[in-house]
């Protein structure tokens, strides 16, 4: 999944100082949301040191875990800045972060403006669109030892980098379920 350089990208809009100005970088500690599930949140957050996970609650209190953001990344809710609507769900970090926050709607005109701009967020949302993709089959079509033999092969560091609750979250199984599997997965 190499379509998309993220460090061009940023490297990029870096230079474009109108999504920049009165923006000062944030420093988030473990366990703080950048915006939460509820909120309207019509920002865009450039992540560029740490660990987020981007997580649903549901009405009975159980967490899920759709993605993390390691190191470098961009985040949102899509509700929140094409809608106005609260966000669908919570970003949260989970180690220091180091955080970058740009206007939604100035970063929008700035794309009708910038035909690099507009290419390269066009080349970030297809590369985005294929990692969903990708996801939502593996959670729906491959086993629970398949999906975390994946995660291990496809996430080795950020494997290091999360809880074990964690980890079982975003493979959707319980803990006890991720404790099996490993038990047979490094005994076979």
């Amino acid at each position: 999944m190499d379509i998309f350089s993220f460090d061009e990208f940023i490297k990029y809009i870096r230079g474009q100082s109108s999504l920049f100005d009165g923006r000062e970088v944030m420093n988030f500690r473990p366990g703080e949301d950048i915006f939460s599930q509820g909120e309207v949140s019509p920002d865009i957050f450039v992540v560029t040191e740490g660990l987020v996970k981007l997580h649903y609650v549901t009405i009975d209190g159980k967490e899920w875990i759709k993605s993390f953001i390691m190191d470098k990344g961009m985040l949102g809710s899509r509700a929140s800045q094409s809608l106005g609507q609260p966000s669908t769900f919570s970003a949260t970090c989970l180690e220091d972060c180091v955080i970058h926050s740009i206007p939604y709607k100035a970063f929008e005109t700035l794309c009708a403006e910038d035909p690099t701009l507009a290419a390269m967020a066009f080349q970030f949302f297809q590369w985005l669109g294929l990692k969903k993709e990708l996801r939502e089959h593996q959670l729906l079509c491959l086993s629970a030892e398949e999906r975390y033999r994946n995660f291990l092969n496809e996430n080795p560091e950020l494997a290091g980098r999360i809880t074990q609750v964690d980890m079982a979250r975003y493979l959707g199984i319980t803990p006890i379920a991720l404790s099996r599997i490993k038990g047979r997965v490094f005994k076979g």
